[in-house]
């Protein structure tokens, strides 16, 4: 009896200490309303609770859409200098370009490192990249992990494999012995935060701050490693180039066409999502292969955003208090999880039941499996040195440019990486920035 008791009351402490909020700054006074621009599903139900805890603190949501819908409004507005709202989102690589446009608020004035102790290390670095500024909060997160398909392992008698040699020699056994119907990946060519994000995981540094100047290496050695390596496999047939969220990529992926991929850690719920019944159950998560066996599992990110305050905004501290309680209460990362599939940015979340909850998609569609602590794992295992420029946007959009010609043959990968970081190098220089 008193061993039960004894368990009960251990578990109801560290459910409570799992459950506790972190004490945020205290609210204004009087009647305040912010304007919180977002494309997060559901979020105007997540800010209820937020509107009960402060009932003097009105919060009005405006959805405009993906990424770049939000962004043109926002330049707009910041350019005009008005218009702005007080609070939006913005992904972490098209950050760097906001903060040169000028516009958003240093939320250290207001407290935003004394919360620095309760996120993943490397989202704090997005946000805040010298240590001192905090030009935003993280949300939400992609750290990189591997999906898989069991029954096709299984049937063609290969391991999941934990390295990159161990990948490539699977791949090789299920082409040949699927006589090329079966693709063991797929190569995406026309997202360059996946292929980043492989790279990041090897330590690979795109961009880097160095005085008033940037140090650009679109062309590192991680990168070049990560792109002739896929190469090589596209070339022998092992993996695929299907253009990813397409129908053809949902069909191959249900028909048992793709055995494997790398997907951000909102990338299962796309596949619960698309493809319904097709496959359910026979897909799993596991680690990101690595360069080297044994020793701490090592990770990138795609994907992942982060709430900004505005200069603009006429209640700042406000706005402050709702950027740091929509990204570290257990009320809206919950909330924000089961409505819009955001794997979150702080320590705590991580570790939330609701996002283990094996009943409930995307995990249920994973055979039950506990993906969430698949990915927890990966987030906890990415580089905390990375960093984006200003010029991002051009530098995105160029990769395509780059892969395009690379798999019609017309360049080798070093070619590719040499034209894409020559390109957007020039181009950087051109938007007027000091950069080598």
């Amino acid at each position: 009896m008193k061993k039960t008791l004894l368990a009960l009351t251990t578990l109801a402490l560290a459910s409570g200490a799992l459950a506790a909020d972190p004490p945020f700054p205290k609210a204004p006074s009087g009647k305040v309303t912010l304007e919180v621009w977002s494309w997060v599903p559901g979020l105007d139900k997540t800010v209820q609770a937020f509107e009960k805890a402060y009932p003097n603190i009105d919060v009005k949501v405006t959805n405009l859409g993906g990424g770049p819908q939000t962004y043109t409004k926002l330049r707009t507005a910041l350019q005009a200098g008005s218009g702005a709202p007080d609070v939006a989102q913005i992904e972490y690589g098209f950050l760097p370009a906001f903060v040169d446009l000028g516009g958003l608020e240093d939320l250290s004035k207001y407290g935003a490192n004394n919360y620095k102790k309760y996120f993943v290390p490397w989202t704090w670095g997005q946000v805040s990249p010298d240590g001192k500024a905090v030009f935003a909060i993280p949300q939400d997160t992609g750290p990189f992990a591997m999906v898989y398909r069991t029954d096709l392992l299984q049937k063609y008698g290969v391991a999941v494999p934990k390295t990159w040699a161990e990948y490539e020699k699977a791949a090789d056994t299920v082409r040949q012995k699927s006589g090329g119907k079966v693709k063991f990946g797929n190569f995406y060519s026309t997202f360059a935060p996946w292929f980043m994000a492989l790279a990041w995981a090897d330590g690979g540094q795109f961009f880097r701050r160095e005085g008033d100047g940037w140090v650009q290496t679109l062309n590192n050695p991680s990168a070049k490693k990560v792109l002739n390596y896929w190469y090589r496999l596209i070339k022998k047939g092992d993996v695929g180039t299907l253009q990813a969220f397409t129908a053809d990529y949902w069909n191959a992926a249900g028909a048992g066409q793709v055995a494997t991929n790398m997907e951000a850690a909102w990338g299962p719920g796309g596949y619960a999502g698309s493809l319904k019944d097709k496959s359910a159950g026979q897909w799993r998560a596991a680690n990101l292969p690595q360069w080297t066996a044994g020793g701490t599992i090592r990770s990138g990110n795609w994907g992942g955003s982060s709430n900004v305050v505005t200069t603009q905004s006429k209640n700042k501290e406000a706005a402050t208090l709702f950027a740091l309680w929509l990204n570290l209460s257990q009320s809206a990362i919950s909330n924000n999880w089961t409505n819009g599939g955001l794997f979150p940015a702080s320590e705590a979340g991580l570790d939330l039941p609701v996002l283990h909850d094996k009943t409930k998609n995307p995990s249920k569609f994973f055979g039950g499996q506990d993906i969430s602590s698949v990915y927890a794992r990966a987030s906890r295992g990415v580089n905390v040195n990375f960093q984006w420029a200003p010029w991002f946007p051009f530098v995105n959009d160029n990769f395509n440019k780059q892969m395009d010609l690379m798999l019609r043959g017309r360049l080798t990968p070093d070619q590719a990486l040499d034209a894409w970081q020559r390109e957007s190098l020039a181009e950087a220089k051109k938007q007027g920035y000091t950069v080598r």
